[in-house]
């Protein structure tokens, strides 16, 4: 919020002129505009953080102020990104482009970029969202001399309806109606970035507190303001359910719209924790190439960790083949917790705790095995207290007034399921148990198994391509789970990061929004 100017007492209102017949004056009083505001709320990684201790930042303003991660190993992730030292960054990067600029009651004109600022836009990755914030605020708030009616390519809006069967009867009428609802209301965009490394259920209460803000800052100017419009990428729509179904905000939120939200989770997750993030060289490297750059982030990270499949993502989507044939395939059950998460025993467990912490690993010292253990613990913790406890409270929970879309490409494969296949690696057991002094935290593991003839043999386990269609990074069968709750959902062809880039899901955002507005008063 900027002390210089304020940013809600800015649209101009609509007065009359009362004469009551006991009175011998003119009395003139403020007509009540209403203003429905869109808040934004990004997904994971999306937010600018600080560490408040060293100083140092996580941001996403350009490919320069990300080509710094390029270059940091597992320590410096560990202590910059740690989740007890780190705090939102709000003075990230403030994109250009608005079209109109405001002005204050007392007719100052507000530069955009201390108006944006002020609204959040700089708690955000620029180089992700910037250009979409934009776009949103442009289309949403059109010049005083320019026509909606003219300006909006009616057409697009169909991308709202697609899941029809047919377009309606009255579609014409229908949309004339958004049109009109556009000029209707006030559509400030706002942002609100958190800090992701924290739990998402200590997101939620950010954005409670960022909800309660903006309506309260529009009512003291003087408008109609009661509830928000939330719109979401990946990670931020379980920010926002929770916020919504769990810590009781939906009283104050029109709707929301997801876009590519890891309903159920994304097996991906399990992938990073173990060999490293997926995709391009450039995003690798920046979020983390190798298995000891993630866990060393992700293993005290409770919000990332909110991201592995729960119990609804459904059984066996963990698999280990060796010579072609399955061996294994988990969960078996609906508890993914102690079948995956929580398995310290086999060498597919998802955390190596020693990797938790950077300093352990080549580490030998007398007490080494102490503090391995003092990393499962505390891992193992949030594991049962803030993952299983999250999941379980969000379980099939939806805003009544849901809109989604999500991606169903087969150019974006994703990890639906995990396969890891093994083959005899030709080691001896003398080589193998050398072997495991040197570090192989990338695609594979070696494992000392006994086949079916009761022969020791080690086996060399790499973790295969993506074959599900999605994103890139969440399968399309966890992304559209809860469609059955929305109002409307779109299929796309996009990819994870760039989904808000898609011209369809634009459109879909933008009919989604209107048509929330018509039902509003």
């Amino acid at each position: 919020m900027s002390d210089e100017y304020d940013i809600y007492d800015i649209f101009d209102t609509a007065h009359s002129c009362h004469h009551p017949s006991e009175e011998k004056h003119v009395t003139r009083v403020r007509c009540r505009d209403w203003v429905l505001p869109v808040v934004f709320v990004p997904g994971v990684m999306g937010s600018n953080l600080v560490n408040e201790r060293r100083g140092e930042r996580w941001r996403l303003d350009s490919t320069w102020s990300a080509l710094g991660w390029f270059f940091k190993d597992a320590k410096e992730r560990n202590e910059i990104l740690n989740p007890d030292e780190t705090e939102v960054d709000p003075e990230g990067a403030i994109p250009h482009g608005l079209n109109r600029s405001w002005k204050t009651a007392e007719g100052e004109t507000i530069p955009n970029e201390a108006l944006m600022k002020a609204r959040g836009w700089g708690e955000l990755g620029s180089m992700v969202y910037g250009e979409f914030l934009v776009w949103l605020e442009n289309w949403l708030n059109l010049p005083d001399d320019i026509s909606a009616a003219d300006s909006i390519p009616i057409t697009q809006l169909v991308g709202l309806v697609r899941d029809d069967v047919s377009l309606p009867e009255d579609f014409d009428a229908t949309v004339n109606g958004w049109l009109k609802t556009l000029t209707r209301y006030h559509f400030p965009v706002h942002a609100c970035g958190y800090n992701w490394l924290q739990s998402n259920a200590d997101s939620a209460d950010a954005l409670a507190q960022r909800v309660d803000a903006i309506i309260d800052g529009y009512r003291r100017a003087g408008m109609g303001c009661d509830r928000v419009i939330l719109l979401t990428h990946s990670m931020g729509g379980l920010v926002a359910r929770y916020y919504s179904e769990v810590d009781g905000g939906n009283a104050s939120m029109l709707g929301v719209v997801h876009g590519v939200m890891p309903t159920n989770g994304a097996a991906a997750f399990y992938r990073r924790m173990k060999c490293g993030t997926e995709g391009g060289f450039f995003t690798s490297h920046i979020m983390g190439a190798t298995a000891r750059e993630t866990t060393a982030v992700l293993a005290s990270a409770p919000g990332p960790l909110q991201l592995v499949p729960t119990p609804a993502y459904g059984r066996h989507w963990l698999q280990i083949r060796r010579n072609g044939q399955a061996i294994r395939s988990l969960p078996e059950g609906d508890d993914p917790y102690t079948a995956i998460y929580l398995e310290r025993e086999q060498w597919w467990g998802m955390l190596e705790p020693a990797l938790a912490n950077p300093e352990l690993t080549g580490s030998n010292g007398p007490d080494r095995e102490k503090k391995v253990q003092g990393e499962w613990d505390k891992y193992a913790e949030l594991i049962r207290n803030e993952v299983k406890v999250f999941h379980k409270k969000m379980a099939n929970r939806f805003n009544p007034n849901t809109y989604l879309f999500y991606s169903d490409s087969p150019d974006h494969m994703s990890y639906g399921a995990v396969i890891w296949r093994g083959r005899e690696s030709g080691y001896s057991r003398h080589l193998w148990k050398a072997a495991q002094s040197r570090p192989h935290y990338n695609q594979y593991r070696l494992a000392m198994e006994t086949d079916r003839h009761g022969h020791e043999r080690v086996y060399r386990y790499e973790i295969g391509e993506p074959e599900d269609p999605g994103d890139g990074t969440v399968p399309s069968r966890s992304s559209r789970a809860g469609a059955e709750h929305a109002r409307r959902t779109l299929a796309v062809a996009t990819e994870h990061q760039s989904a808000y880039d898609n011209a369809e899901a634009r459109w879909f955002v933008l009919g989604a929004i209107l048509e929330m507005a018509q039902q509003w008063q």
